[in-house]
This record gives structure tokens, C-alpha cells and sequence, in this order.
């Protein structure tokens, strides 16, 4: 008879939505709906996604100041505008995969 080892499965964290993996060191938390407002977003809670916000802000001020979007040239705006979604998408990944209480994709 061969005896097959029973791997043992840690227990779920207390305050752990069921099913979901906690984080051990996550960067923002997801923000709280007050009434009935509807919406979404993450808030920083780690210096860590401080730094990923300050990095958002600063990268799109210097792009548009890059491109000089004061003058009005259709080229510019659009630049501008892949540049700002294209860095809104990369903190979009990375602020889900760094949320407490959500599962990584």
C-alpha cells in the first residue's frame, strides 16, 4: 500500500475575502464607495505606491511640457496623449496587481 503525503493548506487570514489571496506587502488599498457614488480607484497606503503616484504625476507633467502643449499643433496633443495612456495603462496593471484584497490576474 503506498501512502500519498496530504499537503496541508494554510488557513485564510482573518478579514481575508474568501477565495483570495492576502498580499504581504501591497501598495495601495481600494477606495471606499461613500453613499451611493459610484466609481472606482486605488489609494496609496506604502511608500512604495507613493512613489508609483509621484511617478505617474511627474512623467505626464514632463511629457506635456516635452511637447509643449500650449501652442496649439495637433502632432503635440496626440503625442501627449500616447504618452498619458500609455502610462495611465502601466499604473492601471500595476496598481491592481499591488491592491490589497484583490487576486492577481
Amino acid at each position: 500500500m503506498v501512502k500519498k503525503k496530504v499537503r496541508k493548506v494554510p488557513p485564510i487570514p482573518k478579514g481575508a475575502p474568501s477565495g483570495e489571496k492576502m498580499k504581504k506587502n501591497p501598495w495601495f488599498r481600494k477606495r471606499v464607495e461613500i453613499g451611493n457614488a459610484p466609481g472606482w480607484g486605488w489609494i496609496p497606503i506604502n511608500w512604495r505606491g507613493w512613489i508609483a503616484l509621484i511617478l505617474l504625476i511627474g512623467l505626464n507633467v514632463f511629457a506635456a511640457n516635452y511637447f509643449r502643449l500650449n501652442k496649439l499643433v495637433l502632432e503635440n496633443w496626440i503625442s501627449f496623449g500616447v504618452v498619458f495612456l500609455l502610462s495611465l495603462f502601466v499604473f492601471i496593471m500595476i496598481a491592481q496587481r499591488k491592491t490589497r484584497g484583490v487576486k492577481a490576474k
